[in-house]
Formats: structure tokens, C-alpha cells, sequence
């Protein structure tokens, strides 16, 4: 694979920047720092391309159970940061099955006016048998934004991806849209698809997605492409499916009606690129690579771009319980 995945996209922002009078807005690590309270669970689902079941130097992410002091040590965590604006990441695995570590995480999170933005990533599948009790969490807690995952408007395809388990209905279209219809009065809502070969993978999949989540009354979209890798990940099922139906997002940017789609703004991150898109003039469409090479060379650099609190109580600087900081050595 080649290496300058992140600067080809480097190269494409500054060309669509140009075509369309755009500015880019480059990352500035004095803007914020992005911090993910860790959820590990038994997920609903069982995505073919989860970066939770990428081999990086031979392991598996495996985290445990909360420490007995997880709420004190989450606390220490925030307390250290609080003069630093800040992310909140609610992912890991799945969040609304962990709805008592949820609980927590906002708790204690509202003890601090340094957040910005609390954003969870979630598939949705624990509002099925919780929903009183993540409504009162997410709305009591300040949520800013929900993402959730559904890969493609067909529930069967949909289900070839992310393989739910068999006690959830969330896996079909029905508890899916009534789900979402729910909760878009209480919280910013986003649908989220990652592009690939056996789903969403061109312009014309790209419209009828849009339409799915239109008739719902969704009116944030984002496409992700498969995360970019190279020496950094172990080869693996995962990894392997990643590399055989990766479509990368400069095809579908240059099928895009430009009629139809007006670019809006263009994003750089440290390791990422989102190219945002008004639809219509009613949807805000966008698309984003990330390259994971990029990412754990910025991670294992001298700033601080994430941090991540696993269960287990080690507070780390990547998606890797080997770049664990101590919080005395965290200067930010």
C-alpha cells in the first residue's frame, strides 16, 4: 500500500479548496484534545471491519471489567485536564449496553465547564430495553451529539456488515427508524455509513442512502472510508476484509452532481480529512478518510492528540494499552 495515503487527500483538499473558493481549517491541537472514557462490553454486533478487532503488534485490545475506584480515577483524569478544552468520545464498544458506565461517565462529566462537546458513537441497539433509562442519561448528561452506525438502507444487506446478534431487532429497519424518530427531538443526531465494497460504494448507493435517511428525518450524514493502514496493523480476517473493500472517497468526491452537492467547508486533521457538503440545500452530506499510520505516529510524537481511559484504569495516549501515561507526566 502506499504510504502517502493521508497526502494524497492532503493534495485533494487543496485542489477542491481552490475549485470551490473553500477555505480548509487545519487542526489545531490549542483548539481541543479529544478524551474517550473506554467502553468495553460483549457488542450487540459484530462489524466486519471493527477497528476494535484490528492485531497491532500481535494483540487484541481485551480491557476487563471497571477497576473497583473507576468514578475517583475518571475524576483524577478530568481534573488534570480541566484547563484544556475538551472532547468527550463516548465509544469503545458498544455504549448503550454499558448503561450504568454511561451513567457515570456523564456524571462526572458534568462537574466540569471545559467540555465542549460530548459526542457517543453508538449502533443504537441498547435503546431497545433501555430506552427510559438512556434518555434520562443522555438528556440529564448534556449529550451534545449522537452518531450511530447503519451501513446501508437495506436491513438485509445492512445485517450482512454488521452482523447484530440475533436477540436484537435493532437489525431491521423498522426498530431502526422508530428508534431514531425517538430521539431526534432530545439530541443532535447523526447517521453514519462506512463505504465499502459490499455495502454503500458508489454515487448512486451515496443518493438512495441519503433519501433512507431523509425519510426519517435525519439531516446529518457522514460517509467514512475504511481506515488506511500499513506496517501498523498485523495482517488479520479484519484487516483483510479492510484492504479487499476499501473504496476510497476520492472516487465518490469526483462522481459527486455538483448540482446537487455544494462544498461547504473541508477539515483537516491530524491524521484525517472530512469534506462537508450541503445536499440539496437541506442535508449536510460529509466525507472523511483516516489513515491510522498517520495517527499513531502523531500519538507516539511529543503533544498530545487523545487520551483514553480504559476500564482497567490505565490512562494511555493511543489505541494501545502499551502508550499508557502516568497522570503526573501529562503536560498539556
Amino acid at each position: 500500500m502506499e504510504k502517502q495515503f493521508y497526502f494524497n487527500y492532503a493534495k485533494l483538499a487543496e485542489r477542491l479548496a481552490t475549485q470551490c473558493n473553500v477555505k480548509i481549517r487545519e487542526y489545531d491541537q490549542r483548539d481541543q484534545i479529544s478524551f474517550t472514557p473506554y467502553i468495553y462490553n460483549v457488542c450487540s454486533a459484530n462489524c466486519k471491519f471493527c477497528s476494535e478487532k484490528l492485531v497491532r503488534d500481535g494483540n487484541v485490545m481485551v480491557c476487563g471489567d471497571l477497576v473497583g475506584d473507576y468514578r475517583l480515577r475518571l475524576l483524577d483524569v478530568l481534573e488534570q485536564v480541566k484547563k484544556k478544552p475538551l472532547f468527550l468520545s463516548l465509544s469503545g464498544k458498544e455504549p448503550t449496553e454499558s448503561p450504568q458506565q454511561l451513567e457515570t461517565i456523564l456524571q462526572c462529566a458534568n462537574l466540569y465547564d471545559n467540555i465542549i462537546d460530548k459526542v457517543m458513537y453508538t449502533n443504537l441497539s441498547g435503546f431497545e430495553r433501555n430506552f427510559q433509562r438512556l434518555r434520562d442519561a443522555i438528556v440529564d448528561g448534556g449529550l451534545t451529539r449522537i452518531e450511530c452506525s447503519r451501513h446501508h438502507y437495506d436491513e438485509d444487506v445492512n445485517q450482512t456488515i454488521m452482523n447484530f446478534r440475533n436477540k436484537y431487532q435493532i437489525k431491521t429497519n423498522e426498530c431502526f427508524e422508530n428508534t431514531v424518530r425517538q430521539l431526534l427531538p432530545l439530541v443532535d443526531l447523526k447517521m453514519v455509513c462506512v463505504i465499502q465494497k459490499t455495502g454503500v460504494k458508489n454515487y448512486d448507493d451515496i443518493v438512495k442512502y441519503i433519501q433512507f435517511a431523509r425519510n426519517i428525518g435525519v439531516k446529518n450524514l457522514v460517509f467514512r472510508e475504511l481506515a488506511m493502514f500499513d506496517d501498523c496493523i498485523d495482517d488479520g480476517v479484519t484487516a483483510k476484509y479492510i484492504e479487499e473493500n476499501r473504496v476510497e472517497i476520492m472516487e465518490i468526491l469526483q462522481a459527486l452532481d455538483k448540482e446537487a452537492f455544494q462544498l461547504m467547508n473541508i477539515t483537516k486533521g491530524y491524521y484525517y480529512f472530512s469534506f462537508g457538503y450541503k445536499y440539496q440545500g437541506e442535508m449536510n452530506v460529509s466525507f472523511e478518510m483516516s489513515d491510522y499510520e498517520e495517527m499513531i505516529s502523531k500519538h507516539y510524537g511529543d503533544k498530545i492528540y487523545k487520551l483514553i481511559l480504559y476500564p482497567n484504569g490505565k490512562l494511555c495516549t493511543d489505541w494501545n494499552m502499551k502508550g499508557e501515561i502516568a497522570l503526573k507526566d501529562l503536560r498539556l
